[in-house]
């Protein structure tokens, strides 16, 4: 196995960043939490997991991130999230990782969860995450929202067996509040990228996304949930651009 460091990003993850580390031991000698300004245990779990923690502050998604990388020993970068799991399959993968060269990101299969139930199909379905990567090659752009990898050289990219478990949301409540604020920050990125809006679009693309995630995509696979992330993720497609909107008119 080559060395690589897991690093992770984290504020007030308490009652979930235990089963994240649980899932990593073994795999590297250099584990970096950077927490930005948890209020909860989230720094004595880590620590105790025998992760090294460090204090960083929160700049955005993508800036915080470039910046938690730089404690890392190793120049290969796992990057996860306190809200994630490796399974199994995935472990096996990361021990048998041999890198092909500096310009290669791995890429690994999110198996998301919504309040217990593994969701197979909607837009949660088939969505890869470019994880795994060489430090002086790759970094994250400076995205405050959906950040994703960038690179001084061109990439290619290879997926890994296994699944990444996500459990971002832990009941409708949270999943509804994380969605909207979600939307915002989407918005705030776009209009700091210059984007402009057809009115149009307020009121084509909301029905479009129900319609994707529901019939296209077989939400209704999923049962209610599947129904409820349709309506969702209609809802917060016209939030994003309402808001993306005023910002414009501002």
């Amino acid at each position: 196995m080559d060395k690589f460091s897991i690093v992770i990003v984290a504020k007030d993850s308490a009652d979930k960043i235990g089963r994240l580390l649980k899932s990593t031991a073994g795999l590297t000698d250099d584990i970096i939490v950077c927490d930005t300004g948890s209020m909860d245990n989230t720094i004595q779990i880590a620590k105790d997991a025998g992760a090294s923690v460090f204090s960083i502050p929160w700049e955005g998604y993508g800036k915080s991130k470039n910046a938690a990388i730089q404690y890392a020993r190793h120049q290969w970068i796992l990057s996860l999230d306190s809200d994630e799991k490796i399974d199994s399959q995935l472990y096996t993968a990361l021990q048998q990782w041999q890198p092909a060269n500096d310009q290669t990101v791995y890429q690994v299969l999110w198996k998301n969860f919504l309040a217990g139930q593994w969701i197979r199909h909607s837009d949660w379905g088939n969505q890869w995450k470019k994880r795994l990567f060489n430090k002086n090659v790759v970094h994250w752009d400076d995205a405050i929202a959906h950040e994703d990898v960038t690179g001084n050289k061109p990439l290619q990219f290879v997926k890994l067996d296994g699944y990444l478990e996500h459990y971002s949301f832990k009941d409708t409540r949270e999943y509804a509040t994380k969605m909207i604020h979600s939307a915002m920050i989407t918005a705030e990125k776009y209009h700091h990228q210059g984007r402009s809006l057809a009115l149009i679009k307020l009121f084509i693309s909301p029905p479009f996304s129900f319609v994707k995630s529901y019939i296209i995509k077989l939400g209704f696979l999923d049962g209610h949930k599947g129904w409820l992330i349709a309506v969702t993720n209609a809802y917060y497609t016209f939030i994003k651009y309402a808001r993306l909107n005023e910002l414009n008119q501002k």
